[in-house]
């Protein structure tokens, strides 16, 4: 099957805009779509200072667009949002096709410069998994890419790719490709990557989305700019990547640690 990463800006009340680019990714043959983090709603930085009646109602029209969309298109939407409910703020990965499903994020950034930690509200979830074309994904948040928990996770339930939105800046591109190679690679899997471009104030998101393969080399990536990337994900690739490398079932051997 295919999958097409929307790499873009913030994309608030603009339904002309993310119509067109999920018309061009389905005319590519994409049956899949993951959108970045912080394009539906405002960035991080700004919703600090967003009443959240506002946020509320921008996410609900966005959910509303997209379900009016992936019903045009025949085509599932994987799309990070902020949700308001009784006046309490979650951060979700919505998977939306016919229906809505909410994957309700676990570990959050707690940095003095960047604090979702102290300001988003949790709700205990497990990592949405679900199959499509016979491919069963996985879905986290960028910043939970980095907890081991999460891999083990995905591994224990067979997960073939993992989805991955994420926001990143301040040049660390480099630390992200080696970490998620290596990911790919040790649990025979595709991970795939979707960055958003744009700026705030100082802070550049450079874009440069990616798509990795279950033997941990990068099969596309893009540059830093307003782009659609299309990924083909292969069942039998990912079979003779276990099947060669076996590390799976070397590792169950162990039983003495």
């Amino acid at each position: 099957m295919k999958i097409a990463i929307l790499q873009t800006d913030n994309l608030p009340y603009d339904k002309a805009k993310l119509s067109l680019l999920i018309q061009n990714a389905k005319k590519n043959g994409a049956s899949l779509i993951v959108l970045p983090e912080y394009v539906l709603n405002r960035f991080f930085k700004e919703l600090e200072k967003t009443p959240l009646s506002f946020i509320k109602n921008q996410t609900n029209h966005q959910i509303k667009h997209l379900k009016h969309l992936a019903q045009i298109y025949n085509i599932t939407i994987i799309a990070p949002i902020v949700r308001i409910l009784n006046n309490k703020k979650y951060k979700v990965i919505a998977k939306i096709d016919k229906n809505a499903r909410y994957y309700y994020q676990q570990v959050f950034i707690p940095y003095p410069h960047w604090n979702e930690e102290k300001y988003f509200d949790k709700k205990r979830d497990f990592p949405l998994i679900f199959i499509n074309e016979g491919i069963k994904f996985g879905i986290m948040f960028g910043f939970e890419s980095h907890i081991e928990n999460f891999w083990r996770y995905f591994s224990e339930k067979r997960v073939d790719c993992v989805l991955i939105p994420s926001v990143g800046t301040f040049n660390s591109n480099k630390r992200w490709l080696e970490i998620l190679k290596t990911k790919a690679f040790l649990n025979h899997i595709y991970v795939i990557r979707a960055n958003r471009i744009g700026s705030f104030k100082e802070w550049d998101f450079y874009g440069k989305s990616f798509a990795i393969s279950p033997e941990g080399e990068i099969i596309n990536i893009l540059g830093n700019k307003e782009e659609i990337g299309i990924i083909e994900v292969d069942k039998n690739r990912i079979k003779e990547a276990r099947k060669e490398w076996r590390f799976k079932f070397l590792e169950k051997s162990i039983k003495h640690f």
